[in-house]
């Protein structure tokens, strides 16, 4: 008989410890959410992305700008998504000169792309901008 009723208490415990666990699990979910810090994306850089298919293979550029004046970043890398496969190439841009930054596509079949632009800088600067661009 001892053995019934302390299976039985035991039981009782550890549904009230699993019930009070489920209501505060219930009431954190239903609680507002507050917000400890906000995401805003100025756009330092004014990017200008382009797509040369005259060269053979075709080429890749990016013009930076800050404050109407060339702008030389720590690194630029295009994202070259193609829009059907959703395969990736990553190409390292190289300066030449004046904030234009270049990159050959050998690396990529002719086809759609979703071209994204990647510029670093100093003090944390991460820009980016993307468009869709044919590349033969």
């Amino acid at each position: 008989m001892k053995k019934l009723l302390l299976l039985s208490g035991l039981t009782l415990v550890l549904a009230a410890c699993g019930n009070s666990t489920e209501e505060a699990e219930g009431e954190e979910a239903h609680e507002p959410h507050e917000e400890t810090a906000e995401h805003h994306h100025e756009q330092v850089l004014d990017i200008n992305l382009t797509v040369d298919n005259e060269d053979n293979p075709s080429v890749i550029s990016v013009e930076l700008l800050k404050e109407d004046e060339a702008y030389e970043a720590d690194r630029v890398r295009f994202e070259v998504e193609d829009t059907e496969t959703a395969e990736i190439t990553w190409l390292n841009a190289e300066s030449e000169g004046d904030g234009i930054y270049t990159a050959e596509t050998a690396q990529v079949e002719p086809g759609e792309y979703s071209v994204t632009a990647h510029i670093n800088g100093p003090e944390d600067l991460h820009e980016h901008t993307d468009d869709i661009f044919e590349i033969e």
